[in-house]
């Protein structure tokens, strides 16, 4: 049996622990630095066990000279340092032992047909006329065949207008279950703890591994792990606006808007307690969470309070 020592980390922690090290090649912390990066160590065992099995991974790589590494690491364009961070963390996912598994999630992430970055957003066209939107830290691969079309979704969250081909379904496939289209517009989105699918237009039937299929209809949303399924809800109707590259809020808490901005941007994003149910309405675009920021400075009793780029905290103005 793997101890917990040799366990897979949560690839969450592993981007927070790969940017601490991104921060450390850059240069020498600063005092603030120093003590946010021990204040993360102590949120929470995974996060110490993480940067522990990265400094192995690195003293594994040790054939590299650090300052080399470090050169390499500051005087690259952004996307292709956190590229290489991102393969690091890869390695960190798959466990202490150093190799990694083809069927693992970490491995099928980082090696998937179609995949985007940290505050990425993509937009595609599939052969048989289905449109398809990858939102940010996302990944997928196709499986189109004679008898079907399918894809799989290993990490983050998708957008699908379905094209017209009665002979071959399309369905999503996920760790929980498959979500089969029935001519439609709809979203499907890998949680912790499961799949959560959003129905903008149309029907698709939900089939979680081990449970109860579900049909669903135009409005509902629901969730579903792999024993199954939630309650029909009410769908968000802005839930899908990250696919025109936008967040909007409508008299939405502010520490939600703050949970959904995070995933658009690399580090900690955190909203303090005494502001997170202040409500916010606005429309803003994802190209610049900088901006959102700086926005939300003006429009609301609140500061942004940044000890790095990649810990950053919402708080009350004083």
């Amino acid at each position: 049996m793997r101890s917990h020592h040799e366990a897979p980390i949560a690839p969450a922690i592993v981007e927070q622990a790969s940017e601490w090290l991104m921060l450390q090649w850059g240069g020498e912390l600063d005092g603030a630095q120093r003590e946010a990066f021990v204040r993360w160590q102590d949120a929470h065992p995974e996060h110490r066990r993480a940067w522990q099995r990265l400094q192995r991974l690195q003293q594994t790589l040790g054939e590299v000279p650090a300052d080399s590494a470090r050169a390499v690491l500051r005087d690259a364009p952004d996307p292709q340092r956190r590229a290489t961070l991102k393969l690091l963390g890869v390695f960190l996912v798959a466990g202490g032992s150093g190799y990694l598994v083809q069927g693992s999630r970490p491995w099928q992430s980082a090696f998937a047909e179609y995949r985007t970055a940290t505050g990425e957003i993509r937009h595609l066209t599939l052969s048989d006329g289905t449109r398809l939107d990858l939102n940010t830290d996302s990944a997928i691969d196709l499986r189109f065949s004679a008898s079907e079309r399918r894809i799989r979704l290993t990490r983050g969250e998708i957008l699908l207008t379905s094209g017209h081909d009665p002979s071959r379904p399309l369905i999503v496939e996920t760790p929980a279950g498959d979500v089969q289209a029935l001519g439609t517009r709809f979203a499907v989105r890998e949680l912790d703890d499961g799949s959560r699918v959003d129905l903008y237009e149309g029907r698709v039937q939900v089939r979680p591994v081990a449970g109860q299929a579900v049909l669903m209809k135009a409005g509902d949303s629901l969730w579903f792990n792999t024993r199954q399924t939630s309650a029909v809800m009410a769908l968000d109707a802005n839930a899908s606006s990250w696919a025109q590259n936008r967040l909007i809020a409508e008299r939405q808490p502010l520490g939600r808007f703050i949970a959904q901005l995070s995933r658009y941007r690399p580090g900690l994003l955190r909203c303090d307690a005494t502001v997170a149910e202040l409500l916010l309405t606005g429309v803003f675009p994802l190209d610049d969470t900088d901006a959102i920021l700086a926005a939300l400075e003006r429009s609301l009793p609140v500061r942004v309070q940044a000890l790095t780029r990649y810990w950053v905290t919402i708080k009350a103005r004083t």
